[in-house]
């Protein structure tokens, strides 16, 4: 049987995961991790009986045969056969070195770490002969439309669903909630990557993990608006064909995907009914409407360190207007005041990223201050 450990277990993606792997015989659930949901995770853990576990705070789950160990050693186990990343933000890092170190095959979700630590990530993973599957839909429907291909890519479209506010006029947004973004009109996700989503800092994130997955410039990603979320993603090659991966929008199929990588076993019954379809409507992104996308659109072009440095900043920002701390609108006006005119010399390191993330801590604090609710 093929071992599993999933990180980040209790959230949404980790439930669906655990689904998947305990309807097929080939898998078995070798440890759960999660960070503070301890009553979910117990439960998961009295039902699947995993050898190990792990959660933020490293309490003790009680009357179970399982073991408390840290998460960046159980992946390093010689029989663990695949990880898979099921966390969100960027607190997953050191799991994920430690399972690229041990040449373990990982899933990965977590935008936040392939797009800060991307380059540093995959350079581990190809001295260890390691590989990194993407969870996320649309770079799994990338992998898909690649899968035994040999032609030239000339570009990438990236779908976009246009997130919670698609249809609001700026005025609307003045007064959004934590509880009104963190709806989406398609999909059922998180809710930091439900506020990208509404930002279309999800998309900008994707056109990072795009072309940092499959060594493409980024001059040869777009995206365009498509509502049904049916199109995922599709690529065009150089003899003007174009393949597209279309499915509901249901991540129970990127997950088989991932986790399938080295099988033939594939159960998924949310099947796609042509003949239900209305309509498939694709949209350039409008200029003005998505005021991170805009400021980031460019911003991505900078380089390395300055990608990694917008997205720090992004995960701090969202959190603060999660925790009501600023205004939705005051996301892409502190991203701008904070990042426009910072130079950044420090070359790709794991102790420089970190050093920066503290200096962007202290700014963003800083500066979100004035904009308190």
């Amino acid at each position: 049987m093929k071992n599993i450990v999933i990180i980040g277990s209790t959230g949404s993606i980790g439930t669906q995961a655990i689904d998947i792997i305990n309807e097929n015989e080939e898998y078995n659930i070798f440890a759960l991790s999660a960070g503070k949901n301890l009553s979910k995770l117990s439960d998961q853990i009295h039902t699947y009986k995993p050898k190990y576990y792990d959660n933020l705070d490293k309490k003790i789950i009680h009357n179970c045969t399982s073991e408390l160990l840290e998460s960046s050693e159980i992946v390093k186990l010689e029989n663990v056969d695949f990880v898979f990343f099921a966390s969100s933000g960027s607190d997953a890092l050191k799991p994920i070195v430690e399972s690229l170190k041990s040449g373990k095959d990982i899933a990965l979700t977590n935008k936040e770490v392939i797009v800060t630590y991307g380059p540093l990530l995959l350079d581990i993973s190809k001295k260890n002969n390691a590989t990194i599957f993407p969870v996320d839909s649309e770079p799994s429907a990338i992998w898909q439309c690649l899968s035994g291909e040999k032609r030239k890519i000339y570009r990438i479209i990236l779908t976009a669903s246009g997130g919670a506010f698609r249809d609001y006029e700026k005025n609307d947004l003045k007064k959004i909630t934590p509880v009104e973004a963190t709806k989406h009109p398609n999909w059922i996700m998180g809710d930091k990557i439900t506020v990208d989503s509404s930002t279309m800092m999800n998309k900008i994130f994707e056109i990072v993990e795009t072309s940092y997955l499959f060594n493409i410039p980024i001059d040869q990603i777009e995206v365009l608006i498509h509502r049904e979320s049916i199109v995922h993603s599709m690529v065009e090659f150089e003899d003007s064909s174009i393949l597209a991966q279309l499915s509901k929008p249901d991540m129970r199929l990127p997950i088989q995907y991932a986790l399938s990588n080295k099988s033939n076993i594939f159960n998924y019954q949310n099947r796609l009914d042509f003949e239900s379809l209305q309509n498939l409507s694709f949209n350039p992104v409008q200029s003005g409407q998505y005021l991170c996308y805009d400021f980031s659109i460019n911003y991505i072009r900078k380089g390395a360190i300055y990608i990694s440095a917008l997205s720090f900043v992004n995960e701090m920002l969202v959190t603060l207007f999660l925790t009501s701390k600023i205004h939705y609108l005051s996301i892409p006006v502190l991203m701008k005041e904070i990042l426009y005119d910072k130079e950044i010399n420090l070359t790709m390191t794991f102790d420089n990223l970190t050093k920066l993330k503290k200096d962007l801590k202290k700014i963003t604090l800083d500066k979100s201050k004035q904009y308190e609710i």
